[in-house]
Formats: C-alpha cells, sequence, structure tokens
C-alpha cells in the first residue's frame, strides 16, 4: 500500500474512511493516532528471511556492482517513516481548514474533487449534523456545499417565483441575480428535499 489511509472515529466500535478509494492489500494494519478522533492506518510490512550462500570466489566485479544497485534501488524505495505520515497528514488537514475558510466568507463551495468533499466533510461535522452547512451532489457531478443561511436566502427569493405554473431554469436564473452554481445548488437540495420537480429537463415545479 503505497499511501496513507485517513480514519474518522465516529463511536466506540466504528470508523469511517476519509480518503481517497483506494484497494487494501492483504495484511495486518495498525492505527496511529493523529488527531482527537483522526488516525493514519499503515500496513506493517516485514523483512523476509533469505538463505545465505557463499558467494563463489569466481563472480566478477561486474556482478558485485550489480548488486550493490540493488542494494541501493531497495534502500529508495523503503516505506514512508512515520514522520512523513505526519507531514502528510498535517498537510492533508491544512487543505482542509483552507476549505472550511473559504465556505466560511463566502458560504458556498463547488467542488469536483472527491477528496476535497472528504476534507470539508471532516472539518465541518459537527456544522453539519447541526444542519448549519448543507451539501449534495447533483447530476453533473458537482457537489454543492452552503451554509445554511445562504441557502435560506436563495430558496425564499427561489420559491416565490412559483405560482402553478413550471418555470424554465433560464427565466430562474435571469430573475434570481444569483451564481449560477448556487442557483443549480439550491434547486438540487429543494428536489431532494420534494420542494421542487423537474416535470422536463431544465423545467421546475413548485410542489
Amino acid at each position: 500500500m503505497r499511501e496513507n489511509v485517513y480514519v474518522n472515529k465516529v463511536s466506540d466500535n466504528k470508523y469511517e474512511f476519509i480518503t481517497k478509494d483506494i484497494n487494501l492489500e492483504p495484511g495486518t494494519y495498525t492505527l496511529h493516532s493523529l488527531d482527537k478522533n483522526l488516525f493514519v492506518m499503515k500496513k506493517q510490512f516485514y523483512k523476509t528471511n533469505y538463505s545465505y550462500e557463499k558467494p563463489n570466489t569466481e563472480t566478477s566485479q561486474n556482478q558485485q556492482e550489480e548488486t550493490k544497485t540493488e542494494q541501493y534501488k531497495s534502500n529508495d524505495t523503503k516505506e514512508p517513516t512515520e514522520q512523513q505520515d505526519k507531514s502528510s497528514t498535517q498537510e492533508w488537514y491544512k487543505k482542509a481548514l483552507e476549505l472550511k475558510t473559504r465556505l466560511v466568507q463566502e458560504q458556498f463551495l463547488s467542488l469536483q474533487d472527491v477528496e476535497e468533499v472528504r476534507k470539508i466533510s471532516y472539518v465541518t461535522r459537527q456544522d453539519i449534523n447541526s444542519g448549519e452547512i448543507l451539501g449534495i451532489r447533483s447530476f453533473d457531478k458537482n457537489y454543492y456545499v452552503f451554509k445554511k443561511v445562504l441557502f435560506d436566502k436563495i430558496k425564499t427569493a427561489l420559491l416565490a417565483l412559483f405560482n402553478k405554473d413550471p418555470i424554465a431554469l433560464e427565466d430562474i436564473l435571469e430573475k434570481l441575480q444569483y451564481p449560477k452554481e448556487q442557483v443549480l445548488g439550491v434547486i438540487e437540495l429543494l428536489k431532494e428535499q420534494s420542494d421542487l420537480i423537474e416535470v422536463r429537463k431544465g423545467i421546475f415545479k413548485k410542489v
């Protein structure tokens, strides 16, 4: 396994992966605590015992040099040290906090990188659980993340446009004067909450 696997402790006996998808190889793993509920999972590697044979006195100098070269290559491919693991985790956490700062300042994020979604989900998990942060993945494979204050503001303005008749997305965007990604995110969340339905592609109706 060439990557660190980051694990979030949800409860006493329950953990969730918060790193990008990888296939775990068979073997023994240990958890190393990096934060209160943040761990890095490392696979244990064991050296293989090789039988030793006395070298033939006729072994050429070239063969000896080849052996040294292989040893150097082996040393160059050692597993990352615990210090490297810690540094990698600190960088991961730093980027997660930068995303949180952006969300606080702009009250909205549009993300396509699944790893960024995991980062923001980890550092805002308490706000997500309390409903202060809302997020959804749309069919265009974007992840829309809102502070509840902005979501409620756009939601109120958007629903006020509807009567009994469906409205096209183009008309909604023209009347609301909010960025398209924010409007799309609110629409996706309202569809999820059963406040809107998409009667035809790009045509919406209030429920």
